[in-house]
């Protein structure tokens, strides 16, 4: 009974801690997607083109491969709540010198330590949810990632109505940092209940789970996977706008309806994902989901047919990443070091591959670069059903 009580008390204590850090993931959430629609007008402010705009998705994602990888020796040095407060105060100050910034040369280097910072605010929010959290690494990894789908919708929402309205990008990421910094205010008044020092988080802790062969599938999923997540929703407004015909408010409602697909099938999956599936059998269904929705959106002429279509990859996308993600966390027991593997190898997949599907768009038109993104899916229902071991791919999801 004591423990019971104990345990009550426990999550009565962590229910704000843990909403408030859910509410900082959404800003690493926002900061990914408002991205998409502003592309080509910061492109153009600088005198590029196609390809050239899509150079800032790698520089975006560029820093995260390497930032990612001492993201545990700093929670470590630091903790992990002053981890956050920092994450959060320095994204707000380097986000405002993004948008006022007149070399595209410096703009690659702030919007590469925005999306260092905003990597840093998931890999620590996730650990203090799961520190604070008591479900499992499967399910709360899904929860939590469907919260942040909110930022996800909210950010290309937040950048397409800003665009109608007549605002540039500048002014929408000046107002962005203002938002950051009211977060961050809010994370350093919070109580949160005292917990567990991480570990050291040093090479050769890295070292042990890099060399885990049983891991290397999981690492490959996850990099095709976000290389080809990235693709697929940073270049879809562009592709509704340039190819299409689409207003930049619609287009920006379009990637906003694919998050708000994600969002809700994740919260559905946590909720509802039972001991009969396996993430091997839930990620190959989401890979072909994936792939007709994706071929869908390049090939039907129909604009209902179009919106179901980015409805379906919505759906594809909804559980994929916490699914491959808790094959690697439920094998470890270091959650910081473990997690910043994990967001290495989908960075390093987020760097390449949108930059490698812009490039095609410049040379085949913006329709095959989708079908590339749809390819890039199809191997990875591929690597997780006939690659990955059994003992990984096979494990049972807990609802």
């Amino acid at each position: 009974m004591a423990a019971s009580g104990v345990s009550t008390v426990q999550e009565r204590g962590t229910a704000l801690p843990i909403l408030i850090t859910r509410v900082a993931i959404c800003i690493f959430a926002v900061s990914q997607t408002m991205l998409s629609p502003l592309i080509t007008q910061i492109g153009a402010a600088f005198g590029l083109g196609l390809g050239g705009s899509g150079f800032l998705f790698t520089a975006y994602y560029i820093s995260n491969i390497f930032f990612c990888l001492v993201t545990g020796r700093i929670i470590a040095m630091i903790g992990k709540r002053t981890a956050m407060k920092a994450g959060l105060i320095f994204y707000a100050l380097v986000t405002f010198a993004f948008a006022h910034t007149h070399s595209f040369a410096i703009a690659c280097v702030f919007i590469s330590c925005m999306g260092a910072l905003a990597t840093f605010i998931e890999a620590v929010g996730m650990d203090l949810v799961d520190d604070m959290s008591p479900v499992d690494a499967a399910s709360n990894l899904t929860m939590t990632h469907g919260i942040a789908g909110i930022g996800m919708v909210g950010g290309v929402v937040y950048s397409g109505l800003m665009l109608n309205a007549g605002y540039d990008w500048r002014t929408i990421y000046t107002m962005m940092s203002v938002a950051v910094g009211a977060v961050a205010v809010v994370f350093c008044v919070v109580r949160f209940p005292k917990m567990h020092q991480s570990a050291a988080g040093g090479l050769a802790e890295l070292k042990h789970w890099f060399t885990r062969r049983e891991l290397y599938p999981t690492y490959l999923a996850l990099f095709l996977y976000v290389g080809a997540e990235g693709a697929v929703t940073g270049w879809m407004a562009t592709f509704m706008t340039a190819t299409l015909g689409y207003s930049s408010l619609l287009a920006s409602l379009g990637t906003a309806a694919i998050w708000t697909v994600v969002t809700v099938g994740r919260i559905v999956c946590a909720g509802l994902v039972g001991t009969r599936y396996t993430v091997r059998a839930l990620v190959s269904f989401l890979c072909t989901i994936c792939v007709i929705g994706i071929l869908l959106t390049a090939g039907v002429t129909m604009p209902i047919l179009f919106w179901v279509a980015l409805l379906l990859v919505g759906a594809g996308l909804s559980a994929l990443w916490p699914l491959i993600a808790s094959t690697a966390l439920d094998a470890g027991n270091n959650g910081g070091t473990v997690m910043s593997l994990i967001l290495f190898f989908g960075y390093f997949g987020a760097a390449v591959i949108p930059y490698l599907i812009g490039l095609i768009g410049d040379a085949a038109g913006l329709r095959m670069a989708l079908i590339a993104s749809a390819i890039v899916f199809a191997a990875l229902g591929l690597v997780v059903r006939f690659v990955m071991p059994r003992s990984v791919s096979e494990k049972r999801t807990q609802g």
